[in-house]
């Protein structure tokens, strides 16, 4: 991916790190990783040693928190990867707009979607307990709540930051081939898709 050759990548949400070393094998100069659970960075350290696994550098901490800093020091990413990690999160409109802050050229967008024709955005309860799950900003509740856009919201969205919105056509690019890809293809009111935005007007 041309995008990814020689960037500086901030991957939000990044789990162990298994995307940032990932990015980092396809050519990104730098990948900035980061997560709220101590116990997942710490897995990274068992990721086999490669002369692009020390392109990598996973932080442990609230995405939220984290882009607010690096916004007001001025940080800027060629590329933010958002992972598994959009429809984990209540303040979708915020977190793109503080991505935006760091000027990337890409934001690529890997979700869950409410399968809708309108631009909304349905509220579920989900258990914190789970390492895939969103974490909890209150202490010793069991569960939290979340948001799972519509592809029609997340482009009212990007229209609103001034991105143009690319939605990857899965048939295109896995043809027959879905081992491991039922996510992308369920029937169903949620379904996965991948997502591109970059600002308006770049090409």
């Amino acid at each position: 991916m041309p995008q990814i050759e020689g960037a500086r990548v901030l991957d939000l949400a990044a789990h162990d790190g298994r995307w940032s070393y990932a990015l980092a094998a396809a050519g990104a100069a730098e990948v900035v990783g980061v997560e709220a659970r101590p116990e997942l960075v710490a897995r990274f350290d068992a990721f086999p040693e490669t002369d692009f696994k020390r392109r990598v550098r996973l932080t442990c901490g609230d995405l939220f928190a984290d882009l607010e800093a690096r916004g007001a020091a001025g940080e800027q990413f060629d590329v933010v990867a958002l992972y598994g990690i959009f429809y984990h999160v209540m303040d979708h409109f915020r977190l793109l707009s503080l991505i935006r802050a760091l000027q990337p050229k890409l934001v690529i967008i890997d979700s869950e979607f409410i399968v809708l024709d309108n631009a909304v955005i349905q509220v579920l309860k989900e258990d914190v307990s789970n390492p895939l799950n969103a974490v909890s900003e209150v202490e010793g509740r069991s569960h939290t709540v979340v948001g799972v856009p519509s592809r029609k919201a997340t482009d009212f969205m990007a229209e609103a930051l001034n991105y143009e919105a690319t939605w990857l056509d899965h048939d295109m690019i896995l043809g027959e081939d879905r081992r491991g890809m039922h996510d992308y293809f369920r029937d169903g009111r949620k379904v996965r898709h991948v997502c591109a935005l970059s600002p308006a007007g770049q090409g």
